[in-house]
């Protein structure tokens, strides 16, 4: 009966009212921390083997042990002065582990309770960090394609990349789905938290990215793309200005380049014309020029257009095979050759009224230089100007080498290895005018002068057309021998060296 007394310190320890608090406290301790509880319990068990052990029982067999201590008790009753009081005790403690078995269930049942809803947060987290993660990549990898600078030179590399980004518009609805769907992950575990009364901050274990990264950057990239928009807008605009200034370009370069061709070609042919006379020539070379610097303004306005496509920064363009530099070119060589064929042809007509070369030499000479100048450019390769003079009776074979070199330095003295067409007439009328024909020009001039060794000025204008009268005294050397006057002109020294009898 002792050992029943003593049952007394089961309520002097412990109570059942300090045991556990009330079950809705229960829960929300439990959902701090499953490892603290689990301690919790390791504990309770460490505390019930402590008190029990001064009456040899373990926890584990404590209901066997307790119902045959309640037999004892029994068997002592009919001894016992105060059975009342014993019964009292015993009912008492009987209740109390009634309640203490209660409030266990009770315990279990929240224990598991809170593993599932633990285990339903865990899925959430892993399922969120499942899906935020390769959403997050995706969004980064939009910001940056929407932020990327485009170089572009054409409409259809705008349009192109234009497709594209209507193709990745298309894709929103579909991604703004995923961000909501993940959203609700996160969503529905701060309902779980608030309903079981969760206490402290909501933290993924399987996943760095916050709820608040993803809304920002999903806003930055609903900002970006209709500035993309923009910037896609802009530039096809951009493109198609440079198209039109393309174009505007094309349209000029593809006319002026064949007319410049065109009027080189007309240029040669008249320089080579057999028929008509020299002076016919220089009408039709004439009229060329005056042509020629009436098509200027063409020049211009395309050198206009041009500098307007620098300015676009425009470096290509596929309607046409002219450049600014191919047709600048081109003009200064039409122009440089319209002004040397008509002095070449001003020359010629100088020498035929002063070597007094008829109009069928004339002639001849064009058409053996046209015969055998069988590149059809104007001018004749040295294998060609071989076969002329061979052709005209020079003995070019053997020692002839020697001479022939010595006609290749009159004719190209600056070794071009070509020679021109005024070079073979040069050469031509040389070659066929007589042996006495300086000494008749000189006396010629001597009559004029009235038979004074030298000549004036006024003389020669007053005695010789304009032409030639100009012609003459640009080319004749002052008079310095004896009796000379001021403006006195060396006639002789002119006649010799116009006919290659001595150097000026």
């Amino acid at each position: 009966m002792d050992q029943l007394e003593n049952t007394s310190h089961y309520d002097n320890g412990y109570g059942q009212d300090e045991y556990m608090t009330q079950e809705d406290e229960w829960d929300r301790d439990l959902l701090l921390d499953p490892a603290w509880e689990k301690q919790q319990r390791k504990t309770f068990t460490a505390w019930c083997n402590s008190h029990l052990r001064k009456a040899g029982t373990q926890i584990e067999n404590i209901e066997e042990d307790f119902r045959n201590g309640l037999k004892l008790m029994l068997l002592l009753e009919l001894d016992y002065h105060d059975v009342a009081a014993v019964n009292q005790r015993c009912q008492s403690i009987c209740d109390l582990w009634d309640h203490l078995g209660t409030l266990t269930q009770k315990r279990r049942e929240a224990l598991e309770r809170t593993e599932k809803l633990l285990e339903t947060v865990d899925q959430l987290f892993l399922e969120f960090a499942k899906r935020s993660a390769p959403f997050n990549n995706w969004m980064e990898g939009a910001m940056e394609d929407l932020q990327d600078m485009f170089i572009v030179h054409t409409i259809e590399e705008v349009q192109s990349l234009t497709a594209a980004h209507e193709q990745f518009k298309a894709t929103l609805p579909e991604a703004d789905s995923e961000r909501q769907a993940i959203l609700g992950i996160q969503n529905e575990v701060q309902k779980i938290y608030q309903n079981y009364g969760i206490r402290g901050n909501v933290t993924n274990p399987y996943s760095t990215i916050s709820t608040e990264e993803i809304v920002v950057k999903w806003d930055k990239v609903k900002t970006l793309v209709p500035q993309r928009d923009g910037a896609l807008q802009e530039e096809l605009a951009r493109q198609h200005a440079n198209e039109r200034l393309r174009r505007q370009f094309a349209a000029q370069a593809n006319l002026i380049g064949p007319w410049i061709q065109t009027r080189m070609e007309e240029i040669a042919r008249c320089a080579l014309e057999m028929g008509g006379t020299l002076e016919d020539q220089m009408t039709q070379l004439k009229q060329y020029e005056h042509v020629i610097i009436a098509y200027k303004p063409n020049v211009d306005k395309l050198e206009g257009d041009h500098q307007l496509i620098q300015e676009s920064l425009i470096f290509d363009n596929k309607h046409t095979n002219y450049t600014m530099e191919h047709i600048r070119v081109g003009w200064e060589l039409l122009l440089t050759t319209i002004a040397r064929t008509i002095n070449e042809i001003e020359t010629q007509i100088l020498i035929r009224d002063a070597k007094g070369i008829s109009q069928e030499q004339m002639h001849e000479f064009r058409s053996s230089f046209k015969h055998f100048d069988r590149k059809k450019n104007g001018v004749m390769d040295t294998d060609d100007f071989r076969a002329c003079l061979i052709s005209m009776g020079y003995d070019l074979v053997g020692a002839g080498e020697v001479e022939f070199a010595r006609i290749m330095m009159l004719v190209d003295p600056s070794a071009t290895g070509v020679v021109s067409f005024q070079s073979f007439i040069d050469f031509m009328t040389r070659e066929t005018a007589d042996t006495d024909t300086a000494d008749q020009v000189v006396a010629s001039f001597r009559i004029l002068a009235t038979d004074k060794p030298y000549i004036l000025a006024d003389e020669l204008r007053r005695e010789l057309p304009p032409d030639q009268a100009d012609y003459c005294i640009m080319r004749m050397p002052p008079y310095s021998g004896p009796g000379t006057v001021a403006g006195a002109l060396d006639y002789t020294a002119f006649s010799t060296a116009l006919y290659g009898e001595s150097d000026l």
